[in-house]
């Protein structure tokens, strides 16, 4: 006991209550098996960082398989070892002798084996139903000391390499990985104030599916022998709030890499949901479940790459490790986020990069959000929309220095890194069930309502696809955005067209009479229904990115060396208006006064 949980004890004995002690626990592969009043010949109480020294009971050492901390192997004892405000340290696991699959130091989470508990394996017998075999909902923690669970970069001096971009290959991160028909691997529905960092989160299937048609290679068994498979890495809902995640890696679900409803504040930096079969972050629970007022989402350095799409195991195409992929017309889904019903007090994403989503990016029509701002960030080549928001009256919408390139037939034509040439329906190739691009290829589609404050300043759009922005007003048909206007300024919008898409993109699309544009010092070109060239700063010339393809059909793909630098010559050089905020470009370069049009500046 530390000196300050001593004074603590001795406070609270004066005063007649309960000490409350934070306890810091460590799982490492060394370790030994747990002791508790149950199971008197376990060899480690869990509280040390040490080895378990070869003999003895109840020794002072670290357990050697995480489940420990919320089971002990004996019949129906489910309850977390640890309290609210405790941390808890894994730093690997071992495998025991009779576990299937075994991946030590790689910590499995559900049944040891296909077959179920058996007299080696009792890990899950007569534990609640509803949790099954999985991480059971982490304790709350308070305000002023959180629960912390945090892989063993994340603890003392702090050495987690940062997950950030695509694809993450430089992982020290400890792996939890879910199998044998596990739902979630991680339950966090109705924790409070925790902080889960520096792990892996993922499973290790590539064998089977649960979603999409046809089931490529084949549909996983929920029957005993079930298959080796995680359905879920992250759970929320409607009561989870204060949850800050940093350095994750969430993949290779056959369902959502994080799911659920929330209550109130989550926080990520870096996190990264790639390659999930259904979807990235979905807040449908089913159920229609809205969001608790006060809920909010902050995020920096997030990135979601490939959901809808099945990842293949072991890794063997690390730039795009895709076994399957299906969108919503051939059993599938592949939003990035995805957010049905939910109702947030704010969403933000600075730094940001979505690729390669077999749906959209983000995040739904039903949304209804007061304040959005997405900075500094990447969408490309995803099948859907890149965006997709809505909002209620009195809002404020924020989107600036970001990157789209519209390239929504990326999967039907060979990305980068894949496995093979497409994952198009039309190429006949084994696990390629991607129809097409959704909502008639439309890229950005937004709808505001009266008093909303809506800016889209500082992007740089390249697409060939036939619907640029789609704005719109709620309700509709009632004239309700007669006094809002969007905002779009220091844009530069380049159009191309292709096979598919043979006529060039219209820059604007209304959906309601009363939604209308303020423009000013955009560059438009290769596109129709646009501004008015000449007029508030608007030009309708060649931007002339460096390597940018002429103006032309291209193949439908852009070329894997598209820069977004204006070059030396280009019209969009130091042409921009200042706009208050925007000091610095996409890399982080500072603007000069005037700064220049779209999200980069040029290199000098």
């Amino acid at each position: 006991m530390t000196a300050s949980c001593r004074a603590v004890v001795f406070l609270v004995f004066l005063i007649g209550a309960l000490p409350l002690c934070a306890t810091t626990w460590f799982v490492r592969p060394d370790g030994g098996t747990r002791y508790s009043p149950k199971l008197l010949a376990g060899q480690c109480d869990g509280k040390a960082d040490v080895a378990y020294p070869g003999k003895g009971v109840n020794r002072h050492c670290a357990f050697n398989d995480v489940r420990y901390m919320w089971m002990d192997s004996s019949y129906g004892n489910s309850r977390w070892v640890m309290a609210g405000g405790d941390t808890l340290v894994i730093r690997g696991c071992a495998a025991s002798r009779s576990q299937q699959n075994p991946d030590a130091p790689h910590c499995r989470i559900g049944w040891d084996k296909a077959t179920g508990n058996d007299a080696e394996n009792f890990w899950c017998a007569g534990v609640d139903a509803w949790w099954g075999c999985s991480m059971p909902p982490l304790p709350s923690g308070t305000a002023s000391e959180h629960t912390r669970i945090l892989g063993g970069c994340a603890y003392g001096t702090y050495s987690c390499n940062p997950v950030i971009g695509y694809p993450y290959t430089n992982n020290n991160l400890t792996q939890l990985f879910a199998g044998f028909a596990s739902g979630a691997l991680m339950y966090l529905s109705g924790s409070s104030y925790v902080d889960v960092e520096g792990l892996e989160i993922t499973t290790h299937n590539g064998q089977c599916t649960r979603v999409g048609a046809p089931a490529y290679p084949k549909s996983c068994s929920t029957d005993r022998p079930v298959s080796d498979y995680g359905q879920w890495g992250i759970i929320t809902n409607d009561k989870t709030s204060n949850i800050t995640m940093q350095d994750l890696y969430i993949h290779g679900f056959t369902n959502i890499g994080v799911g659920g409803a929330i209550g109130g504040a989550m926080t990520l930096t870096r996190v990264s949901i790639d390659f999930n079969a259904f979807a990235g972050w979905n807040f449908d629970d089913g159920h229609s479940t809205h969001d608790a007022p006060g809920s909010s989402i902050t995020q920096n350095y997030v990135t979601m790459v490939g959901n809808g799409c099945l990842e293949e195991y072991p890794i063997k195409h690390p730039q795009f490790p895709a076994l399957a992929c299906w969108d919503s017309n051939s059993g599938g889904f592949g939003d990035a986020w995805s957010g049905q019903d939910s109702k947030l007090d704010s969403f933000t994403c600075d730094h940001c990069e979505l690729r390669y989503n077999v749906k959209d990016a983000a995040m739904g029509p039903h949304t209804v959000i007061h304040s959005i701002a997405v900075t500094n960030s990447l969408f490309a080549g995803n099948a859907g929309q890149a965006g997709k928001w809505g909002q209620a009256a009195n809002s404020s919408f924020l989107f600036q220095n970001n990157i789209i390139l519209g390239d929504c037939l990326a999967l039907q034509t060979q990305i980068p890194g894949a496995r093979q040439a497409s994952f198009g329906q039309k190429s006949g190739l084994p696990g390629a069930y991607v129809t097409g691009c959704r909502a008639a290829g439309g890229l950005f589609a937004y709808f505001a309502s009266s008093g909303a404050n809506v800016n889209f300043n500082n992007n740089t759009i390249v697409t060939y696809q036939p619907t640029i922005l789609q704005f719109g007003c709620t309700p509709p048909n009632t004239h309700a955005c007669a006094n809002t206007a969007y905002n779009v300024t220091n844009n530069i919008i380049l159009g191309y067209t292709t096979s598919e898409y043979s006529d060039t993109p219209s820059l604007y699309y209304f959906d309601e009479p009363s939604a209308h544009v303020a423009a000013s010092h955009n560059i438009e070109y290769g596109i129709r229904s646009g501004d008015s060239c000449g007029r508030n700063g608007n030009l309708c010339s060649d931007p002339e990115l460096v390597n940018q393809p002429k103006q032309r059909r291209i193949g439908d793909i852009f070329p894997a060396n598209l820069d977004f630098h204006p070059s030396g010559g280009s019209p969009a050089n130091g042409k921009g208006k200042p706009i208050d905020g925007v000091s610095s470009d996409y890399y982080g370069r500072q603007r000069p006064n005037p700064p220049s049009i779209g999200a980069v500046e040029p290199i000098h």
